[in-house]
């Protein structure tokens, strides 16, 4: 009973809890602060001990709240196979916040700009094969490539040479955007090791010559005949074709200075009798434009069974080395090394016949018995209204524009400098253009 007389009554199932009330009761009667009040629990001392510290730990947050939050981080990372601590130090020592996001797109262009003082051809090679990059999707930004996105682009080139160029290529450009902080690593360190190409050497045989040459002639004029004669009867490389100046040709010797060797060799090829018959016909002025694009075209026309890169250089450097029957003399006219010739160039030609048929090949002794040669036909575009073109590249970048008409960025800006459709200045898009 209370001292103002009320009565109070109660039921409690322990005795323990009845005389927990009672003291409530005449602590409240006294005027003394109430104490916290004992609760059942089945924790035992040692638990309930801990239990106590974590609540004073967290403050104001709710213990179990966070519990559950950690049993569920700590799930996750069981789930890959490794423990939450160590997810931890992983994402503490590989995640930085990139200080700029770019698309492939624009990145592809900055660093094509960034490239003016490479060489014409190299830059070339780099614009060829990083389009590959933004065939999927040009607007996907640097740091999402993984190198699963790498692998997919190489799936579709089984050829292991092409492969070895496309990676070349991926990977300075990668490095390139990792020095700029447009991504955090380089996905092409991190693919798998190319096996060995054991494939054999392939040259081409003589009625593929012959195809060659013919279509050669037939070919926008003859434009490309005397580039190609001088490959298959001087075993010139590509890129010392590239560099071939017509002022090189003279006196039965072609002078060789240029191409990837420049600062390495210095030589002279000798003009076999056929090539200067060649040479007469169709002066050489310097290889044509676009030349990689009428090569495709002539290629097709060959129907070889096989091509390999330089197989134009191969097939000259067999067919040098059966007619001299001195290997050190076709490397030294060659440029190259008898070891390197052996493994990576010469093919045998076991018919006396067929060599000597090589090198009587003439522009006249084609004409009077011609292959029978099919040209790949050129496709036609129906190109929009120039207005629609105009209005299209100032509202985004010519790669993006391109993508969205069906065509190549090339194509589109020289249909824009014929139909005289003006087009934004340099650096325009890098500057703020009005694309989003």
């Amino acid at each position: 009973m209370k001292s103002n007389g009320t009565r109070i009554r109660q039921n409690f199932a322990e005795q323990a809890e009845a005389l927990q009330f009672l003291a409530d009761l005449e602590s409240e009667e006294q005027g003394l602060p109430n104490l916290q009040r004992l609760q059942r629990t089945r924790l035992n001392p040692v638990q309930l001990a801990a239990a106590e510290s974590a609540f004073f730990a967290i403050g104001a947050r709710d213990l179990n709240s966070i519990v559950t939050h950690y049993l569920a981080l700590e799930q996750r990372a069981i789930a890959k196979g490794i423990g939450l601590n160590a997810a931890i130090s992983f994402a503490e020592a590989h995640y930085s916040k990139e200080s700029s996001t770019i698309t492939i797109a624009d990145a592809y262009q900055e660093f094509l700009n960034s490239r003016n003082h490479v060489e014409k051809n190299t830059k070339s090679y780099y614009e060829a094969s990083l389009k590959l990059l933004l065939s999927p999707d040009p607007n996907k930004c640097m740091h999402e490539f993984t190198v699963r996105d790498i692998e997919k682009i190489l799936a579709n080139y089984p050829n292991k040479n092409s492969q070895r160029t496309y990676r070349s290529a991926f990977s300075t450009f990668f490095g390139w955007a990792v020095r700029h902080h447009y991504c955090k690593e380089n996905p092409c360190k991190r693919l798998d090791k190319m096996q060995m190409d054991l494939t054999k050497i392939a040259i081409l045989s003589i009625q593929e010559v012959k195809r060659l040459l013919t279509a050669a002639m037939n070919y926008q004029g003859g434009v490309a005949v005397s580039t190609i004669a001088i490959g298959l009867f001087a075993g010139l490389r590509p890129s010392e074709l590239a560099d071939l100046k017509p002022d090189d040709i003279g006196n039965g010797k072609i002078r060789i200075s240029g191409g990837k060797m420049r600062r390495k060799l210095k030589r002279v090829a000798p003009i076999p009798p056929n090539l200067q018959a060649w040479l007469d016909a169709y002066p050489f002025t310097g290889q044509p434009p676009g030349w990689t694009y009428k090569m495709k075209a002539l290629k097709s026309a060959t129907k070889a069974k096989q091509w390999v890169q330089d197989i134009i250089r191969h097939t000259s450097i067999s067919f040098q080395t059966e007619r001299d029957k001195n290997e050190g003399l076709t490397a030294f006219n060659c440029g190259t090394s008898t070891q390197m010739m052996n493994l990576h160039y010469r093919n045998s030609i076991d018919d006396e016949k067929i060599l000597k048929e090589f090198w009587n090949l003439t522009p006249e002794g084609l004409r009077r018995d011609p292959p029978i040669v099919k040209m790949p036909k050129p496709s036609r575009f129906a190109w929009p209204p120039d207005e629609e073109i105009r209005q299209l590249v100032w509202e985004k970048p010519m790669i993006h524009a391109a993508s969205q008409l069906g065509v190549s960025d090339v194509a589109l800006r020289k249909h824009c400098l014929k139909r005289g459709i003006p087009l934004p200045g340099k650096g325009h898009w890098l500057k703020g253009g009005a694309y989003s």
